[in-house]
């Protein structure tokens, strides 16, 4: 292939911490859904450096795979992906890349043309999902490594930093504080925040008040995009009562209620397993995969007699 075609390609990178079922099968969702699945290129961060065997065999299944070896020095939750994210910053060639979670399925059919054709529109510098309004705390205004899309070469320009949080102590300790003080320490959860509309009403204003407290992963290049005020194009988290065509699917709800789904335009994009042990956030059916999966399958059955 040409070296000029080859800056036209993606690379879809994702950070491997023992996800192979999850990794395979996005591949073959991404794959499946491009218009263009030549021009895709997998960059697959292993932070397990090696350990996992498993992950390697997929250099037999995905086409255009490169599988780099991370060590992470012992960090671990979202330090280690982050570690992952910014090691994958300075590997990534092609003209567009996407990063993305493993535990990610796509919906949207010829994501690939949908996206660059969104970034070729009024200077928009990424596109992607960013943290629900009911994670409070956290930043809403850019996307987050779920799934973020951008031009390679503008992007590196704000010398990206996927590491969360501060390593000042005392900001630390006021960024604990505050977020307790959001949050009531548990009591505005996520089941809370998309039960009651009072809540959702006036928790917003307290989190302006508050600012960004929780500053998980990526929140350092969305105070830079905020303060070159570079735009994004964002993908909206549903909540199960929203109005579109189909929130009469079971699906729909369980999917917007135990997990995450993301929409853009009354269009369903994409949605995010996202399991967690935190008590603010965990859901029911959040760390069953196959439930999961299952759901996607009906999901899907109802798009396409829709």
């Amino acid at each position: 292939m040409p070296a000029e075609q080859e800056k036209e390609n993606i690379t879809i990178c994702t950070v491997n911490w023992h996800s192979y079922d999850f990794i395979q099968k996005l591949s073959e969702n991404l794959s499946a859904k491009a218009q263009f699945k030549e021009k895709l290129t997998f960059l697959i961060i292993d932070n397990t450096n090696g350990e996992d065997k498993k992950i390697y065999s997929l250099q037999n299944t995905i086409p255009s795979v490169k599988i780099a070896k991370n060590d992470a020095k012992s960090l671990s939750g979202s330090r280690g992906h982050a570690c992952g994210l910014n090691l994958a910053m300075s590997m990534i060639n092609t003209k567009y890349a996407l990063l993305t979670d493993p535990d990610v399925h796509i919906f949207k059919n010829h994501w690939d043309i949908f996206l660059i054709d969104i970034l070729n529109q009024n200077n928009i510098l990424t596109a992607g999902t960013t943290y629900p309004q009911w994670q409070l705390g956290k930043y809403h205004n850019f996307p987050n490594p779920v799934f973020c899309f951008f031009k390679t070469h503008d992007f590196l320009k704000l010398q990206p930093d996927w590491m969360p949080f501060t390593e000042n102590a005392l900001l630390l300790m006021w960024d604990f504080i505050r977020r307790n003080f959001l949050r009531l320490g548990i009591l505005i959860n996520r089941k809370t925040y998309e039960n009651c509309a009072f809540v959702r009403k006036v928790w917003p204003i307290f989190e302006k008040l508050t600012g960004v407290c929780s500053k998980d992963t990526g929140w350092k290049i969305a105070e830079k995009a905020e303060k070159y005020h570079l735009k994004s194009v964002l993908f909206k988290a549903v909540s199960p009562d929203e109005t579109v065509p189909e929130s009469r699917s079971d699906a729909f709800k369980t999917l917007a209620r135990q997990f995450e789904l993301y929409y853009y335009s009354n269009e369903p994009i994409l949605t995010h397993k996202y399991s967690t042990c935190s008590a603010v956030w965990k859901t029911q059916k959040g760390s069953d995969t196959n439930f999961w999966r299952q759901c996607i399958d009906e999901f899907n059955k109802y798009i396409v007699a829709g």
